[in-house]
């Protein structure tokens, strides 16, 4: 803003402190609005962290809308050593007899001894070909290759059959060739055929694999993994089997026998409802903290939808009518909720039906209606995103008007500059003109005194 080079400097006036002065109260409204912006913006802060509360409670109430948090298991294996095994909520409560016979193994074939110099190939149309399953990788030995060079040929990224070439060299300073399949079982063995000059007998590569005797394998099929379930014989290509029995996955390790013992896991459930607790915690504490930033009426509304939430009956759906039969208590002193598990676990025991409908039905059950209730609230374009669309579109117009205000306040402040240098220039002249009249009145007085 412009300002006096010299203010006051004729008249002695402090025309800079009485502008100052001036500006501060011309600028009250300023501040008005300022204060009214911070008002505003404690109010998005607010609704914000309510929306976050509500969807942090949305989500762990979705968790109970799934009939799976409540049907979970858990599995054991009476041997670890022999298998282990993982269920899933499809897994029937019940336990198998398991003999793991012959554990899958991965393809792996060796050749002969040859001296690190040795080279094959040279002749056009020479190659060696592997394939694994429906994936082929053509090793191009038309330039004669070392078994180091061959083995850098076939661990390349681009051979997909997954087939890896090992090179070991023993006491006599020979090489062997190792190759070996990336997975598991008989589909997944290695298979050679051959071009131009290069046969089977190039490198007479056979199979290692061993049986747990020892025995090299009497037939490539014994690399599957062979196991007895309650007396069936089962075949499988891999180590880890999931498609025996539903819901269970068997990891072998060894020969020998065990007991594998599905049950239910009612922690999934307990540690479910026990995170909606706290959640719900935590809303009703924002709840209460919220009052004096956040519309009271909203938060009414929420009080009450919550409060009808819990306390409505869910009929219909099994055994049970209220959440409070499942250990969910509200503190009367704190109105908080508190939560018993064990009153959890023993009605998932007795009535594991009527727990799963009355909270997952997908119609009537507690968790629809909650969610149906909450996605109102923080759905995008919902009930909050519109009073923060409204609160958001406030601070705009504050910023508008604030704007406006400072091009006024430039204006009044120049008006004052102005019309104060124009008075200290007015006071100047007119101590000038009370010097000149004090001197000419002093002159009069000294000339009547001589001619008296």
């Amino acid at each position: 803003m412009p300002s006096l080079s010299s203010p006051g400097i004729g008249s002695g006036l402090d025309v800079a402190g009485i502008v100052s002065k001036l500006m501060e109260v011309e600028r009250q409204p300023l501040l008005n609005l300022n204060n009214k912006e911070a008002k505003v913006q404690a109010e998005i802060s607010g609704y914000g962290s309510l929306k976050s509360s509500l969807s942090a409670l949305q989500t762990s109430t979705e968790k109970l809308g799934d009939a799976g948090t409540f049907k979970a298991t858990k599995s054991t294996s009476s041997d670890s050593d022999i298998f282990s095994v993982t269920s899933t909520d499809e897994a029937v409560t019940s336990s198998y007899d398991i003999t793991v016979t012959r554990l899958a193994q991965q393809h792996k074939m060796g050749s002969t001894e040859f001296a690190d110099t040795a080279t094959f190939g040279g002749a056009a149309d020479d190659a060696l070909t592997l394939t694994v399953g429906e994936n082929s990788f053509t090793l191009d030995l038309s330039t004669e290759m070392t078994l180091s060079e061959i083995q850098a040929a076939i661990n390349v990224d681009g051979n997909a059959t997954g087939v890896t070439a090992g090179l070991i060299t023993g006491d006599s300073g020979n090489q062997t060739l190792v190759l070996t399949s990336e997975k598991e079982g008989y589909d997944n063995r290695a298979q050679l055929s051959f071009g131009g000059a290069i046969g089977a007998g190039t490198f007479n590569l056979s199979t290692l694999n061993k049986d747990e005797n020892g025995d090299l394998l009497a037939s490539e099929s014994d690399l599957d993994a062979s196991l007895i379930v309650d007396g069936a014989t089962v075949t499988r290509s891999s180590n880890s089997i999931d498609d025996v029995i539903d819901g269970l996955t068997i990891d072998l390790k060894a020969v020998g026998s065990a007991k594998a013992t599905v049950s239910l896991d009612p922690s999934v459930a307990t540690s479910a409802v026990s995170n909606f607790v706290t959640s719900y915690n935590n809303l009703k504490s924002q709840l209460s903290n919220l009052g004096s930033t956040v519309g009271g009426g909203v938060l009414r509304n929420i009080e009450n939808q919550l409060r009808s939430a819990m306390n409505t009956p869910i009929s219909g759906l099994g055994e049970y009518d209220y959440i409070s039969e499942f250990g969910i208590s509200t503190n009367v002193d704190t109105g908080r909720l508190e939560f018993d598990s064990s009153v959890m676990t023993t009605a998932m025991e007795d009535n594991p039906d009527s727990v799963v409908n009355f909270f997952s039905d997908s119609d009537a059950g507690f968790a629809t209606k909650l969610d149906t209730m909450l996605e109102g609230f923080v759905e995008t374009d919902g009930i909050i995103d519109t009073i923060l669309e409204g609160a958001s579109a406030r601070v705009r117009q504050i910023g508008i008007s604030r704007e406006s205000f400072e091009n006024r306040l430039v204006g009044i402040e120049r008006r004052y500059q102005k019309q104060f240098a124009a008075l200290d220039t007015l006071m100047v002249n007119m101590n000038t003109t009370s010097e000149f009249l004090d001197r000419q009145l002093d002159a009069l007085a000294d000339s009547a005194v001589r001619k008296s």
